[in-house]
Parts: structure tokens; C-alpha cells; sequence
């Protein structure tokens, strides 16, 4: 009855959390707030080929999560594995929504699971880089498009066209931008709709995840190279993909590395080479191209900034500390005062009362780490103990059998996992769940190819 009552309350503060303290929110519960208005709306516009889309890479993202999970308990992966990283069921969806309806499901997976090992395991060893990993992997996508031949096709009739910005750039017809607000134009899956797009930005600058300054120096520099053109100006910022990289991708607060005061700039500059990309032809695709642009060059300039700082600090002299020496005679005063007596500490006796909080009255034995020693020492035996203390004795597998048991889940793998003492029952169950989900999506995926 207590747990209901607490579930009862937890359910009460949910809309408090949500639209009243929205700061205490943590950036991957923020962002899966924020996706959700995009996934809604390509849903309902592109219906079936979005679902197997964001099923697939939802499917991918489960097979990530779950591979770390195995691997943390296996191997023991280092501290730094997954530092602000963004969570891989919200990166899933993240990199989802940019895909083309038409999109391969082998495509999406393996660009799901790349953005993944990127960002958690490759990312987060670099120092001061502000080039956001999914602009690498949209670069990789629009190579692997245009290979395919994978285009656009309309949300309501299905016909192959164009993005409206390259028809600008051809034909010179510039769309109803109410069109591109509401949706009813080519684009990718989740980010078609300006409209949804701009609901997700503005919630994720409510709960303080995201930089303003960016979003604001993109839309201005977007507009002053519009009106330098003589170019429709609501056409030019009503694009769905380009709000979505500037909101959801550059503007992320645990990847900018700049101050506020030179956000905006840098917003400021890739709205600018945007546009400029935009006006030679690029299309939809000029956004992703102006953000990785600038990124690598600031990224350049702060590499050079901490290299400039070092090579300052290593010529620089060391000073010495000089302390000055009384020659005169000793004050008598000082001389002659009574020497204050040490005062010992009462010593606090243990008390064999367990407390509240204690774990158990038994007396526990003292672990190696837990002594009196150098604290570097400390460390590292809390190191060993902590790589210690799941040990991989009762798998009897090479590493060979091992690892493809974490990246897919096949009968071998299963059993390797059952015949583990060292993993928990709750951890056997949650792997046998999504072997069964991964061999359902296979045969979904199968079923889908050959009754197109």
C-alpha cells in the first residue's frame, strides 16, 4: 500500500517536474520530451515507411544500450565511456529523424549504432572539440543518398520531388512557407514539419538544455544574407531540417564550449555560410554543411588556444618564494609566554547499536582500500577492487564467441549469457526480451521487402 501511495505522488509531480521545474530535468529525459512532437508528425505524414524507420533505429538503439550494459559487466569499461554522451535509445531517434522516407532499414541501423560508438566511446577522450558527432554522420548519410539514388518523395502522394530549396535554386519557385511550417513538403521523416520542429526548440530552451545565442545568431545570419539577395525571407528560416540542426544538434549546452557573449557570433557565421551553400545549389543539405564548416574551424582555434597556453606556462620561469628573516632581537613578551597546552580530542567510542542507516550489525572485514595510506594509493586499490569485483570466471568463452554475443544477439550469445553466474537474473531476462525483439524486427524488416 506504501508503494502505491508513493507511485500515487510520483504521478503528482510529474507535470510539476515537467512544465514548472523543467531545470531538474536531465538532458536525455529534456531531449526525449523534445523528439516527441517529431516522431508524431512523421508518423502521421509519411505513416509506414516512417514507422519501419523509427522502429528500425529504436531497435538498433535497444542493441547499443544493451551491448555497454554487457560490456560494463563483462570487461569493465573505463570511467570516460559514455561522458556526456547522449543516451542511445534518445541518439536513436535523434539521428532518426533525419532520414529520408525512402531510406535503406540496413542504412539506418548501421548509421544508428556508428552515431552511437562515436559518441560514447570516441567522443568523449577529445578535449575541447566543438564538432557535434551527428554532423559527421548526416555527412556520411548524404554520401550513402546520393550513391543509392534515395530522394524525397511528397508526404501525401508519394511522388518523388525534389526539397523545396533545391527547386528554388532550379526553378526559382519559391513554396508557401504556412507549407513548410505545417509539413506539406518533401523532407526528411521526423523533421518535415517547421511547426514540430519548433514546438521541441522551444521547450528544450525552457528547461535551459539548449543555447539561445546560437539559435538567435542563425536565424540572423540566415536573414541578412536573404535580404542581401533580395530573397523571400519567411521561405528562407520556415526550414524544418535547418531549425532542427541549429536547435536540436549545434545549440546543445554540453557541446558548446564558447561563452555566451560569442555564441551568437558563431550562430551568426554558419547561418551565413548556410545561406551562401543554400545559393550555390546545396539545398536542405547546406544547413548540416555550414555547422561542420564553422565547428571544425572553431574547433581549430581552441586547439590552438590550449597549445598556445601550454608552450606559455612550460617557458615560463618558475618564480621563487622568498621569506623574510628577522634580525632583530626577539620580542621578551614572546619569549617569556606560557606555552599553551595541547588539547587532546575526547576519543569517540563505536557503538555496537546498528543506526538506521547502517546496512547489518555484523562486523564487516576491512577491505584493502579502506587503511590509512598515500591517497593515490587509495585510488588505485579502489580501482582494482572495483575491476575486481565482477569477475568473467564462470564464462568459459573466448572474447572471439563474446563480442559478436554483444553487438547481435543470436542462440550462441544466449546461452553464453544463461551459463554466466556472474550476470544477474534481472540482466538474463532483460538480453532473452530484446533477442526476441531483435529477431521480431528482423522478421518485420524481411516481411516489409518482399510484399513492397
Amino acid at each position: 500500500m506504501l508503494d502505491v501511495r508513493q507511485l500515487w505522488r510520483g504521478l503528482h509531480g510529474v507535470p510539476q517536474l515537467l512544465l514548472v521545474q523543467p531545470d531538474q530535468l536531465g538532458y536525455d529525459l529534456a531531449y526525449a520530451l523534445a523528439l516527441l512532437p517529431l516522431v508524431v508528425a512523421g508518423i502521421v505524414f509519411f505513416l509506414q515507411d516512417s514507422i519501419l524507420l523509427f522502429a528500425i533505429s529504436f531497435l538498433a538503439g535497444i542493441v547499443c544500450l544493451l551491448a555497454l550494459q554487457l560490456a560494463r559487466l563483462t570487461f569493465g569499461l573505463p570511467a570516460w565511456i559514455g561522458f556526456k554522451a547522449t543516451h542511445p535509445l534518445v541518439a536513436s531517434m535523434l539521428i532518426a529523424c533525419f532520414f529520408s522516407p525512402r531510406t535503406p532499414a540496413w542504412v539506418a541501423a548501421s548509421l544508428v549504432i556508428l552515431f552511437v560508438v562515436i559518441d560514447t566511446v570516441l567522443w568523449p577522450q577529445l578535449q575541447r572539440v566543438m564538432l557535434h558527432p551527428a554532423l559527421i554522420v548526416f555527412g556520411i548519410l548524404f554520401i550513402i543518398q546520393r550513391e543509392l539514388g534515395v530522394g524525397f518523395v511528397n508526404p501525401f502522394d508519394g511522388r518523388h520531388l525534389e526539397d523545396p530549396l533545391v527547386l528554388w535554386y532550379k526553378l526559382q519557385i519559391v513554396i508557401d512557407p504556412v507549407k513548410l511550417y505545417v509539413g506539406n513538403v518533401p523532407g526528411p521523416i521526423g523533421v518535415t514539419s517547421a511547426g514540430a520542429v519548433l514546438i521541441g526548440v522551444i521547450y528544450l530552451w525552457y528547461t535551459r538544455k539548449i543555447s539561445l545565442g546560437v539559435i538567435a545568431g542563425f536565424l540572423c545570419g540566415v536573414a541578412a544574407v536573404a535580404l542581401a539577395i533580395r530573397s523571400d525571407l519567411g521561405f528562407q528560416l520556415a526550414s524544418g531540417p535547418s531549425l532542427f540542426l541549429a536547435g536540436y544538434v549545434a545549440a546543445d549546452r554540453r557541446r558548446v564550449l564558447l561563452s555566451e557573449r560569442f555564441t551568437f557570433v558563431f550562430g551568426l557565421v554558419a547561418g551565413g555560410v548556410t545561406m551562401i551553400l543554400r545559393w550555390y545549389g546545396e539545398g536542405q543539405q547546406a544547413a548540416w554543411q555550414g555547422f561542420l564548416l564553422v565547428s571544425a574551424v572553431v574547433t581549430v582555434i581552441l586547439r590552438v588556444q590550449v597549445m598556445l597556453r601550454h608552450r606559455a606556462r612550460a617557458g615560463r620561469p618558475t618564480s621563487v618564494r622568498t621569506l623574510s628573516v628577522e634580525s632583530r632581537e626577539p620580542d621578551p613578551h614572546r619569549l617569556w609566554a606560557p606555552v599553551r597546552p595541547q588539547v587532546r580530542q575526547p576519543v569517540m567510542a563505536a557503538s555496537p547499536v546498528t543506526t538506521a542507516y547502517s546496512r547489518g550489525s555484523a562486523a564487516r572485514p576491512v577491505r584493502s582500500f579502506e587503511t590509512q595510506s598515500d591517497s593515490n594509493d587509495l585510488v588505485r586499490q579502489m580501482r582494482n577492487a572495483a575491476t575486481r569485483s565482477r569477475p568473467l570466471g564462470g564464462l568459459d568463452a573466448s572474447p572471439l564467441l563474446l563480442v559478436p554475443a554483444l553487438l547481435i544477439f543470436n542462440p550462441l550469445g544466449l546461452w553464453l549469457t544463461w551459463s554466466s553466474p556472474s550476470i544477474g537474473r534481472t540482466a538474463r531476462l532483460l538480453l532473452s526480451a530484446a533477442s526476441v525483439l531483435w529477431y521480431l524486427g528482423v522478421a518485420g524488416l524481411a516481411f516489409a521487402l518482399t510484399h513492397r
